[in-house]
């Protein structure tokens, strides 16, 4: 039982398998053949081994990092800068030496001059020391620039307050240099003897300063005075001390201290005294005044604030101070110093640059341009160097280095130049001596071309032009006047130009002659220019024709009612219907010009139709006229039999034999007897049939055609027209019921044929009798001679005339699938046959084992 379930299932998995082969034969199972190995970063733990690992990639490019080499700086061996070199003066830069008495309390100058040795090479970071003489130390933390001649910083000097040895430091100015370097230093000292021996001197004031403040770019911003009296102690009244301040200094209001002691080999020595005298200031004066007596030595301390720099750009601040007392008047000046400042200059190695100014368009010079130079560092050494006549600047003894010109000024008409000219001296190539060129744009300019009618003034849009410079070359094209006529342009440099016009707008005449302007200097307006152009003649190849339908026998009577066809010189019908009005014309406009033919197809009411074509030609924009004449239809007269009919009279009656109450006679074709004339062209009166003997009125009445399906039948039976005898069977007239009567069958011999004199008229075909009505597009008519068609009148083709219309019944499409197939494939009844075979044969199968399994 276990066997035939599995066989069971191994049939359906088999069955369904092949069912999904054949059913499905388009799924295919595509491998993916493409792998992408992603680029992994595994980023080590601080301080682990491991190490960084990505994906190779294809291609790997090879790097070598240089680094320029780094110059160290090094100590220069400069002479001139030893204790020995140095001179020394107290501020009035009167001559000391070491041997003096240098106080501490007092500043002294200290004066180098130095050189270095031809061909050794400077280098930023160099630095040398100098070194103080014996018996001074510097007085403060000082650090000054050292400048050349032309206010360039070379170096820097310091020095630490109280030291007897500082350092210069080069940076790179002086490295062009190789010869004759040399230069100067000057710093402030301070005295180091600390003895002021003054017991028992013979004295009684005196005064002294020095920096106490600096601010935070250690420049000094506080000054302290001391003034010192009465050192013999003698009993002073009346004393009164007057402190002159010198420039950019302010006292500093209860900064002053004085105080009680005694002088002795130290120095003064305070009694712990504090004294209290009165201090006002008047301007610049600090006046100290003391109430009461004075009976010991005095030490007096204030301050004052720097307010700015000397006028003389010194760092040296003097007072002038005074005292009244008991014991007379005393007088002394003070002076106090700081900082330093230095020389250096050399013999440089030097080039020169050239610049040539140019207008942009032309190559011209230009002078008045201004340039300012500056070096490496962008210290501006030159600001306003400008183009002489010949458009140049020449500048020499230029140091080696890099330097950048930019224009600040650009000639009159001109625009500024703002890129840089950036140079080296050398250059690559080793050259000192460089020329450069810049060149300017002109100020542009504009120009507004106004395009008009050359007679009506009128503005022209459409007119395509191109603008040339002055060579001939075309800068632009594709220019096209607006709808005001005009045509703009701007941004244009000085020069001279041309516009030419390419393409002539709709209606006038290509006028190609060059336009030539020129745009000036500092033009502010845009430039205003004219061109006029001549109209095409615009008349058209066309004219009219005016036809004038008149009486035959009096001109002078209009007919209105006619009715013509217009017809081309091919024979083809243009228009149909056209009608004479109440002035008896038809008025035809627009025609080409050629030969044409009016045909008649109707005549005015009681009159003889004339069938001759009436031709004329269209000239261009003229109007031709044409005359047509029609005449009256004479009253009915009896025939006498064998008395021929009188010429142009209408053709009385005749009785038909197949229905003897008819009067219509028969009318035959002028070309061919035997053929009938068509029944539309001229109508014979008929009968009256109430009143025979009254023939009713020729233009009231049609008859009616014959319906070629069934000639006994007319096609219209309720009309009143007369039968029309079907030429197929002249025995029986179409109509035998209507009153009308019939017109005799030409085939009939019993019948007179039409009078000789009757207008010609055309054979009537067939089966194409109809209703009446404007003769079809496709109704023939004779060629007009003198033409060149040979067409037989039948064959030539028809002109539609405005208002028709044709329809053509389309044929009916046919798919390009099959009924019972799909579009895809057309398989469909392929497809439909194997799915059921193989759902009977999974039928069949089952059954089968249904059976087996139920034994």
């Amino acid at each position: 039982m276990k066997m035939k379930k599995s066989l069971i299932v191994a049939s359906l998995i088999g069955l369904f398998l092949a069912f999904l082969i054949f059913f499905v034969p388009q799924i295919s199972v595509q491998a993916a053949t493409t792998t992408t190995t992603p680029t992994e970063t595994t980023t080590s733990p601080p301080g682990s081994t491991a190490t960084t690992t990505t994906a190779p990639t294809t291609s790997t490019t090879s790097q070598t990092t240089s680094t320029s080499p780094t110059i160290t700086p090094k100590a220069l061996t400069i002479t001139g800068l030893g204790a020995e070199d140095a001179t020394l003066t107290d501020i009035n830069g009167n001559p000391v030496t070491p041997s003096d008495n240098l106080y501490t309390w007092l500043n002294y100058k200290v004066n180098y001059n130095w050189s270095i040795p031809d061909g050794v090479q400077i280098n930023t970071g160099d630095t040398t020391q100098f070194t103080l003489p014996e018996g001074v130390v510097a007085n403060a933390d000082l650090s000054f620039p050292i400048y050349n001649s032309s206010n360039v910083e070379i170096g820097t000097a310091t020095i630490k307050n109280g030291e007897t040895v500082g350092t210069l430091t080069f940076n790179d100015v002086l490295s062009n240099t190789n010869a004759n370097r040399k230069g100067t230093l000057t710093l402030v000292a301070k005295g180091t003897n600390t003895s002021n021996n003054t017991e028992g001197e013979d004295w009684m004031f005196n005064k002294l300063g020095w920096v106490s403040g600096f601010d935070a770019n250690n420049v000094p911003n506080e000054l302290t005075w001391n003034i010192a009296f009465n050192p013999n102690e003698h009993n002073l009244s009346g004393v009164v001390i007057t402190d002159t301040l010198g420039p950019n200094q302010e006292y500093i209001p209860g900064s002053l201290s004085a105080i009680g002691g005694s002088y002795g080999t130290g120095g003064f020595v305070s009694n712990g005294q504090q004294l209290n005298p009165t201090v006002t200031t008047d301007g610049n004066k600090v006046i100290i005044s003391f109430p009461e007596n004075v009976t010991t030595a005095v030490d007096i301390y204030y301050r004052v604030k720097v307010t700015g720099t000397n006028a003389d750009g010194s760092t040296t601040w003097t007072n002038n101070a005074t005292m009244a007392s008991s014991e007379g008047s005393y007088n002394i000046s003070a002076s106090t110093s700081w900082g330093g400042f230095g020389t250096g200059n050399g013999d440089e190695n030097v080039g020169s640059i050239s610049l040539q100014k140019t207008d942009s368009a032309t190559g011209k010079a230009l002078s008045g341009a201004e340039y300012q130079l500056a070096n490496g560092t962008g210290y501006v050494i030159i600001s306003n160097a400008e183009t002489d006549e010949n458009g140049q600047i020449n500048i020499k003894n230029l140091p080696y280095g890099s330097y950048t010109m930019t224009e600040v000024k650009a000639p009159d008409g001109y625009l500024i130049n703002s890129s840089p000219i950036e140079f080296t001296i050398p250059d690559a190539d080793g050259n000192t001596d460089l020329k450069v060129s810049q060149a300017d744009k002109s100020i542009p300019g504009s120009v507004i071309l106004t395009k008009a009618d050359a007679e009506t003034k009128n503005p022209i849009a459409g007119a395509t032009f191109e603008l040339l410079d002055s060579t001939g070359k075309v800068i632009q094209s594709g220019l096209v006047t607006d709808s005001s006529g005009k045509l703009a342009i701007d941004d244009l440099p000085v020069g001279d130009y041309s516009l030419v016009e390419t393409a002539a707008a709709p209606g006038y005449e290509l006028d190609a002659t060059p336009l030539n302007f020129t745009i000036a200097l500092n033009q502010t307006t845009p430039l205003a220019l004219e061109k006029f152009n001549t109209a095409l003649d615009t008349t058209p190849e066309t004219g009219s024709v005016v036809l004038t339908k008149v009486d035959s026998s009096d001109i002078s009577k209009v007919l209105p009612g006619a009715v013509y066809d217009l017809v081309d010189s091919t024979g083809a019908i243009l228009q149909t219907g056209l009608t004479t009005d109440s002035n008896g014309q038809i008025t035809v406009p627009d025609l080409p010009t050629g030969t044409y033919s009016f045909v008649e197809t109707k005549a005015p009411e009681g009159y003889q139709s004339s069938l001759q074509p009436i031709s004329f030609t269209i000239s261009k924009g003229e109007t031709t006229q044409v005359e047509a004449k029609d005449t009256l239809i004479e009253e009915d007269i009896p025939v006498v039999p064998g008395e021929p009919e009188k010429p142009g009279t209408t053709t009385p009656p005749t009785t038909s034999p197949e229905n003897p109450s008819t009067t219509e006679p028969p009318v035959t074709g002028p070309t061919n007897p035997s053929e009938p004339e068509n029944p539309g062209t001229v109508e014979p009166p008929t009968t009256n049939p109430t009143n025979p003997s009254e023939p009713e009125a020729p233009s009231t009445t049609e008859p009616p055609v014959t319906n070629p399906e069934s000639p006994s039948q007319p096609e219209n039976p309720g009309t009143t027209e007369p039968p029309v005898i079907n030429p197929e069977s002249p025995e029986e007239p179409e109509t035998p019921s209507t009153t009308e009567p019939s017109v005799t069958s030409p085939e009939s011999p019993s019948q007179p044929e039409a009078p000789s004199n009757a207008e010609p008229v055309y054979p009537e075909i067939p089966g194409t009798q109809g209703v009446e009505e404007a003769p079809s597009s496709s109704t023939p008519y004779p060629v007009i001679p003198g033409t060149s068609s040979n067409m037989s009148p039948s064959l030539k083709p028809s002109v539609p005339t405005s208002g028709t219309s044709t329809s053509t019944i389309p044929t009916s499409g046919q798919s390009s699938y099959e009924k019972g197939t799909f579009p895809q494939t057309g398989n469909e009844n392929g497809l439909f046959m194997m799915i059921s075979g193989l759902f009977i044969a999974l039928f069949l199968l089952l059954k089968y084992w249904i059976k087996k399994l139920s034994y």
